[in-house]
């Protein structure tokens, strides 16, 4: 299905560049997903736990591009349900809008609300036996609670989440460090840890210390196979990692597989 992303009235969330690159490897997973598993699963779903306004404008452009909701909704091979999450109320409007608009025969439901808080609503139309999932989650610095990547877990489904180390955790880290358990750090590792991790780690090597801790997390859940994507600025620095995870094994050799071509089409030397 083609959708041509247009400044429609509604909504625009507006993204840095530098988002072309996650939408890249997700569009390309998400089609090679529905290609590879919707003779093997009864059911295959897409869950979106914060999906905007389903198009976003490039900062400092006019460019507008399709967000992860209609990357989904495109795929040659639909999937059997899409399942959409956001907070912002505004967002869900157009999303709404834009879904009737463009995909009125792609099943879907739209929750509003925030998506730690309504993980369980936004799962009750994912069936738990005969079904395989695939869930983004593209939180806004660190707003994913590793108590709703649990409850994933106890689910098939497959993860890709935005880790903002750059862009929220090791900025504010210090910040983070001295407030009480409850603080959005706490909750993005869903263990206290990494206090004395960062504390006693080089700055250089901060970054990756906690994206390890992190993926030894998504581990101890059943996400057995993890592997990320760095995603840098126009300056080339890295701002986040794009993350991948998986119980199976025939998940993260699709992941391989699509991520050996970047957004500008070249090929990984390795």
């Amino acid at each position: 299905m083609s959708i041509v992303p247009e400044d429609d009235g509604f909504k625009l969330p507006e993204v840095g560049p530098w988002a072309k690159r996650k939408y890249h490897f997700l569009g390309r997973y998400l089609s090679a997903f529905t290609v590879a598993m919707r003779e093997k699963w009864p059911q295959i779903h897409y869950i979106d736990l914060f999906a905007g306004a389903g198009f976003a404008r490039i900062k400092g452009s006019n460019e507008v591009v399709l967000a992860s909701p209609f990357l989904a909704a495109s795929t040659r091979h639909p999937f059997t349900m899409m399942h959409f999450c956001d907070a912002d109320q505004s967002n869900i409007a157009a999303l709404q809008h834009r879904m009737r608009t463009h995909c009125p025969n792609r099943p879907h439901t739209i929750v509003h609300g925030d998506a730690n808080d309504v993980i369980h609503r936004v799962l009750a139309n994912v069936p738990q036996r005969g079904s395989l999932s695939v869930t983004f989650a593209d939180p806004f610095g660190l707003h994913l609670d590793f108590d709703t990547v649990r409850a994933l877990a106890g689910r098939r489904s497959d993860l890709i989440v935005l880790l903002a180390d750059n862009m929220d955790a090791l900025r504010n880290w210090q910040t983070y460090y001295v407030q009480n358990p409850h603080s959005s750090l706490d909750r993005f590792m869903g263990e206290p840890g990494w206090r004395e991790t960062l504390q006693s780690t080089p700055t250089s090597r901060q970054a990756q210390v906690l994206r390890e801790r992190y993926e030894a997390q998504l581990k101890s859940v059943g996400f057995k196979h993890v592997e990320h994507e760095p995603v840098q600025n126009a300056s080339g620095r890295d701002i986040y990692k794009l993350l991948f995870a998986s119980a199976d094994e025939a998940g993260v050799k699709i992941w391989r597989g699509v991520s050996r071509k970047d957004e500008g089409g070249q090929n990984k030397l390795f």
